[in-house]
């Protein structure tokens, strides 16, 4: 894994979800759960799709866009066309499904006797417990808070101090 690897999995990650790269990587980072992340979602996709590329061609379309000059929404909106091809779409949606709930869905489709369906599995307790879902409710996972105690007392920060967006 190379610096600029793990750049373009941070700026592409911060694109999609909505957060900023300075919550994704904090310049002092004793979670580090990115560095779990990026192998983890280079082998799924990979397994998954079937193509060793894809994951390659996920980061150079969003280096291409970037150097275009657009906006987060603008790249974000591009790298979900349907234009880019479902295996493409699918591995930028679950990478979003990873950062917000610490855990890899798995989508299983719908047969003559169900419905379709959705199941995740937890990647590990670190991810679960820095999923970005707690943050946008402000909350924490039972058992694992850095909030000190009889902090519901007061009133929560503004969400963008959460996702380091204004």
């Amino acid at each position: 894994m190379t610096d600029s690897t793990m750049a373009n999995f941070i700026g592409l990650s911060a694109v999609l979800t909505g957060f900023s790269i300075n919550i994704l990587s904090p310049r002092l980072d004793p979670v580090d759960i990115k560095s779990e992340y990026l192998p983890f979602f280079t082998q799924a996709v990979t397994r998954e799709s079937g193509n060793p590329d894809l994951v390659n061609t996920i980061f150079q379309t969003f280096v291409s866009l970037k150097a275009q000059k657009l906006t987060d929404q603008q790249i974000g909106e591009a790298m979900l066309a349907d234009s880019n091809g479902a295996d493409f779409v699918i591995a930028c949606r679950k990478l979003i499904f990873m950062w917000y709930a610490g855990a890899w869905p798995t989508l299983i489709p719908a047969s003559d006797t169900a419905p379709a369906n959705t199941v995740s599995d937890m990647i590990s307790a670190k991810s679960y417990t820095t999923g970005l879902a707690w943050q946008v409710m402000q909350s924490h996972p039972m058992g694992d808070s850095n909030f000190r105690y009889g902090y519901w007392a007061t009133a929560p920060a503004p969400l963008s101090d959460f996702t380091g967006n204004k």
